[in-house]
């Protein structure tokens, strides 16, 4: 089965796989498309099977095949009704808690569109996520995770999608977007600005310099989830929007990395100067 959409976050998943490195827990964050849903029921089908083969469903074994007829008793699946996600919803997958998987290796659970709860669903989905349970899984799919409560994103793994399958670039390029991140964590605002001013107005540039960035830190966050990674992610993607949304590229770029910058350096910050107190 060919694969399209993000290339990145595909990747990813099929480490998860492959490593048997499963979160309890994953929300999946970005703009809707045929390409994400692709990629989130390919991973589904991953979760679900006996047999996977280097981080991909096998297609063969008793789970795959119920899954590709659509009749896999291990998938529970949400969306709201009307406006909402409401309480009665989210118990409905109460009953399922008290059971192994029925066929496959986990009991997977999807949830379109999270932002939608009602607050006595939320907080339902909460205690759920709070008190993981062993083979079951929890897919939480959004266009923008800043609308969810922040509880429930830190207790899921964020998966960023982009769309259109952009990838990270190699030689000059990856040299380029090096050099931005140590400016970004070791460098003055000055240096910043400067090499922001030598990209000029190239909009295309900049969407491929900040889904670069985007990447590094993901994989630094991938490695220490702290909270400040975490702003970075949301500070790069809001940066996105706005170059979507044709406002100017230079005072995008700016904002963007000069605020990302600064969270990255606020605790070597504060080490620095906690040394020269200390002489």
């Amino acid at each position: 089965m060919k694969l399209w959409g993000d290339s990145l976050v595909r990747g990813q998943l099929k480490e998860d796989l492959k490593n048997g490195a499963i979160a309890h827990a994953y929300l999946m964050s970005g703009r809707s498309s045929e390409e994400k849903k692709e990629i989130v029921m390919w991973f589904v089908q991953g979760l679900l099977c006996l047999e996977p083969e280097d981080g991909h469903p096998c297609n063969s074994c008793v789970s795959c095949r119920a899954w590709l007829q659509q009749v896999h008793p291990d998938y529970h699946y949400l969306q709201p009704e009307g406006s909402s996600l409401k309480m009665d919803q989210v118990r409905l997958w109460n009953s399922f808690f008290r059971y192994r998987p029925n066929l496959g290796r986990n009991q997977v659970f999807l949830l379109e569109q999270p932002e939608l709860l009602t607050a006595p669903a939320a907080n339902s989905l909460l205690k759920i996520l709070e008190e993981p349970l062993p083979g079951t899984v929890f897919l939480l799919t959004t266009e923008d995770e800043r609308s969810l409560l922040p509880t429930i994103v830190s207790r899921c793994r964020v998966v960023y999608f982009r769309g259109g399958g952009e990838k990270l670039g190699s030689g000059e390029e990856n040299q380029e977007t090096g050099g931005f991140f140590r400016i970004m964590k070791y460098g003055t605002p000055a240096e910043l600005l400067k090499e922001v001013r030598l990209l000029g107005t190239d909009r295309g540039a900049a969407r491929d310099l900040l889904q670069a960035v985007l990447t590094v830190l993901e994989r630094e966050y991938r490695v220490d989830r702290k909270a400040s990674l975490a702003a970075c992610l949301s500070l790069i993607l809001e940066g996105m929007r706005q170059l979507e949304g044709n406002a100017s590229v230079p005072l995008v770029l700016s904002l963007a990395l000069y605020r990302v910058q600064k969270k990255l350096q606020c605790g070597r910050t504060i080490v620095l100067e906690s040394r020269d107190e200390n002489g």
